[in-house]
């Protein structure tokens, strides 16, 4: 196992560091070509840290050549010699996940939707309307903030289904919550420290950072966000996803968010910011009313996005700023004009005013509901021992199978087609004390999910098998 010493004290990224103890390792021949370096999940688990950050520094060096990835076989150094006196840096690219991974017939995502229950005709009619307009202001330069008829359009949505307190004044519209958050900064000013969930969105946790906010991981229980540990924090803002966190599936309960609001209040200048992910997702029970509606302080900034609800290519979002930021926002962020087209907001502005996104999302949720219940049914019928956490709600499931040699089972699936997602992916740092697994149920077709399912089964059996013969040879 490789021995890397790490200097937490600078501010040189983690996973940099990791690479460049790598990269001078094959450099001088003590990795020399073809030996195998440890899985991500072996190396960060010996190092205690995330398996982002391993496959940050994989990645890194495997864009720049030292490393390849060989399927089913894990990571193997190069021959090298010409690299060592000629060095060009390569970045490492920075997605969900960083490996170019080859596809799965069966991929338990927990990103995308199902693109067969998307209105196309519908969409195509209210385009064709806008564009048989003949008005020339379609065609200039639009509100700063973004239409004010699809800001008043997404108010009453707002109003009525999130339970959010909101005016037409208050909303941004940006081209997904990248773009708002940018402007969010601007807004809020530098040398801001900014806590984020543990395990995170990682998107959100990128883009925050790439953005230069200090980020403090603050770790989650099964009641979700630890205030304690927020409390005792050096953080300004607080980023959560309180309907149901991303990736736990947690939902925030009453008490925390009360506790989570009260720490807002506590200083000037406290935030949190409420990303109400897959929200509109809730099969059983009274939907959860957001966060922002029971605060009365103004310190919940609220974000959302029509990417889940509608498709991933309407790149519309929208922030929900509190009363006391909108002469920050216009004096710092204002003058940037709306990145979305005028185009896509009318058409966005008619399919939520004619009642076409309220029918969408119903459908969506309807046939969301079939896939998320045969989920969980099927699971229960591989072996009741199976614990589901963060079900009724969202995209995903998370999911412990109980089994020991987790790098073992998630590889044997990935032989036989089917891929799953390790919970230890989404940590900023550390990992959890037993490997669990998140399992999204919507872009999959029901007939893939169930072959997927019988896979998984298979699998299991086989694993409980080896933990018997292991047993026995004890």
């Amino acid at each position: 196992m490789l021995t890397i010493g790490l200097d937490h004290t600078k501010k040189e990224p983690l996973y940099r560091q990791i690479y460049a103890y790598i990269r001078d390792e094959i450099r001088s021949g003590a990795l020399p070509c073809g030996s195998k370096l440890p899985s991500t999940r072996r190396l960060a688990k010996h190092m205690d840290l995330s398996r982002n950050t391993i496959d940050l520094a994989y990645g890194q060096l495997a864009a720049e050549g030292y490393i390849e990835a060989q399927p089913k076989r894990g990571y193997f150094v190069c021959q090298v010699e010409d690299l060592a006196a000629f060095h060009i840096p390569v970045e490492a690219e920075d997605e969900e996940f960083v490996q170019q991974e080859e596809p799965a017939p069966y991929d338990f995502s927990p990103v995308g939707v199902d693109m067969s229950l998307f209105p196309y005709n519908v969409w195509r009619k209210l385009l064709k309307e806008v564009m048989m307009d003949d008005n020339s202001e379609l065609f200039q330069k639009g509100e700063n903030q973004g239409d004010m008829d699809l800001r008043r359009a997404i108010m009453y949505y707002l109003r009525q289904s999130r339970g959010v307190h909101v005016a037409t004044s208050q909303i941004v519209i940006g081209a997904g919550i990248e773009n708002l958050l940018f402007l969010l900064r601007l807004t809020l000013g530098k040398d801001q420290v900014m806590a984020m969930e543990n395990p995170a969105y990682l998107n959100a946790y990128r883009t925050i950072r790439e953005l230069g906010f200090q980020v403090v991981p603050v770790n989650m229980d099964e009641e979700g966000l630890k205030i304690t540990e927020l409390e005792r924090s050096s953080a300004d803002l607080a980023y959560v996803t309180p309907a149901h966190q991303y990736p736990t599936g947690v939902v925030l309960p009453i008490g925390r968010r009360s506790r989570l609001i009260k720490w807002a209040r506590e200083k000037d200048g406290r935030y949190v910011i409420e990303d109400d992910y897959d929200s509109e997702f809730r099969y059983y029970g009274k939907p959860i009313p957001a966060l922002q509606g029971i605060d009365e302080s103004g310190r919940v900034i609220y974000l959302g996005t029509f990417s889940k609800a509608i498709a991933p290519a309407i790149r519309i979002g929208y922030m929900v700023l509190p009363k006391s930021l909108i002469a920050a926002y216009k004096k710092t962020a204002g003058n940037f004009s709306c990145a979305v087209s005028r185009i896509d907001q009318r058409v966005l502005t008619s399919f939520l005013s004619e009642g076409h996104f309220e029918r969408h999302q119903n459908r969506m949720r309807n046939v969301y509901k079939e896939k998320h219940d045969l989920l969980i049914q099927k699971l229960k019928e591989i072996d009741s021992s199976i614990t589901v956490y963060g079900a009724g709600a969202g995209l995903h499931v998370r999911v412990d199978f109980h089994i020991k040699d987790t790098e073992w089972f998630e590889q044997e699936l990935l032989n036989r087609g089917v891929r799953i997602y390790a919970l230890s992916l989404y940590y900023i740092e550390g990992c959890p004390e037993r490997e669990q697994y998140i399992l999204g149920f919507t872009k999959m077709q029901k007939e893939d999910m169930i072959k997927g399912l019988e896979t998984i089964r298979e699998v299991y059996g086989l694993a409980k098998d080896r933990l018997v013969c292991e047993m026995t040879k004890k």
